[in-house]
């Protein structure tokens, strides 16, 4: 298992990422941490077209509380990309 310390600091580096709304970031995040936790979900979206990556971290934001500022600017986001 990890430890709580290890979920704290991939927690941070998450909210960091999605933060910056830097499609690039999220992927980095995604394929470091994936790596280290050996989450497959993780690694799959390191993996991910452009367009999935930047349409998930969107979503992540607004899912997000701590992340509440940037809610509108996600659902705006998201509004003007529907779903194909």
């Amino acid at each position: 298992m990890f430890s709580s310390a290890e979920i704290a600091e991939y927690n941070k580096a998450l909210s960091e990422a999605l933060r910056s709304t830097d499609p690039q970031r999220l992927r980095d995040v995604a394929s470091t941490w994936g790596k280290r936790l050996r989450n497959r979900g993780l690694l799959e979206l390191a993996r991910a077209s452009d367009e999935v990556l930047e349409r998930r971290m969107w979503m992540m934001i607004r899912d997000r509380p701590d992340l509440s500022d940037l809610h509108d600017e996600a659902e705006a986001w998201l509004a003007g990309h529907p779903a194909r």
